[in-house]
């Protein structure tokens, strides 16, 4: 069980002179990137952010166990939502906004010696997804190791073959332990949002933020096919194909699905640690 507070464990429950120790051993600096935003009327508005924290904090987790320390920046959740900004709590700014505001506050980190950063992304829309970008290329144009991680369901939110190859991008694959239990505990075809992977990860760390009143296994999958969802998309049409807000199937999750978040995390762990081996 992960603790409530996103700031658990992460920068921003340090003092500053523990920051400063950090920063002069050129300490990694995990990055937790998302946004506020609706996820049906069963799971938190944070539950993006909650996952890329979640991410950082078992990717921490794992790479002390093989000897190397790191410290979790404080998770950066003004992102953009162009997609879900028809539902009230869907917090968005503009792309040149987010990725300003993302690259000053790295810059600030890079300044203080965290300057080999690694970025966590739990957030698929397109247009945050390019801010996220951008924010990596300012951060390399002035030297600094910023690198996008992506591993597990983030692998589908780009065109890998778009990147591969690019140093600023680290293609973590599953391992076939990953692969395996991904075969085993995914019951759903279709889960964009809200639905069966994202559920099953508030049921298995944040089980105290699932809204109360609202059963779960009630809700009915939405839509039939991925091309009713990318006709939506296309014309603002969200709210009207799924009134709820979830893409997908919430009723089958299960807290032990929410395990592939763990080996996912793990799988970054070995990548990341090579990643810095080589560097």
């Amino acid at each position: 069980m992960t603790g409530y507070s996103i700031f658990e464990d992460t920068l921003a429950d340090m003092t500053w002179p523990a920051v400063e120790q950090a920063a002069q051993a050129n300490t990694p600096l995990l990055v937790p990137v998302a946004v506020i935003e609706q996820h049906s009327r069963h799971l938190p508005l944070a539950t993006d952010t909650y996952a890329a924290y979640l991410l950082c904090t078992l990717i921490k987790r794992g790479l002390a166990e093989a000897g190397i320390a790191s410290v979790i920046a404080p998770p950066y959740y003004f992102g953009v939502n162009s997609t879900t900004g028809t539902f009230p709590g869907s917090l968005t700014v503009r792309a040149e906004t987010m990725a300003k505001v993302l690259t000053e506050t790295l810059e600030n980190c890079a300044r203080w010696g965290f300057r080999r950063q690694f970025i966590v992304n739990h957030h698929g829309d397109p247009v945050h997804s390019s801010a996220v970008s951008r924010t990596i290329r300012a951060l390399r144009a002035e030297g600094i190791e910023a690198t996008l991680v992506l591993a597990g369901q983030a692998l589908g939110w780009v065109d890998a073959t778009r990147v591969r190859g690019d140093d600023a991008v680290l293609l973590v694959p599953d391992s076939e332990a990953t692969a395996a239990a991904r075969a085993h505990l995914t019951k759903s075809k279709l889960d964009v949002h809200a639905a069966e992977r994202e559920t099953s990860l508030i049921m298995r760390f944040f089980p105290g933020t699932l809204a109360p009143g609202v059963d779960i296994r009630g809700l009915e999958p939405v839509p039939e096919t991925m091309e009713q969802f990318r006709d939506a998309e296309t014309v603002g049409g969200w709210r009207a194909l799924s009134p709820d807000g979830h893409i997908g199937d919430p009723a089958v999750a299960t807290p032990e699905n929410g395990r592939l978040y763990e080996l996912e995390a793990a799988d970054a762990v070995a990548a990341i640690a090579e990643a810095l081996r080589d560097g």
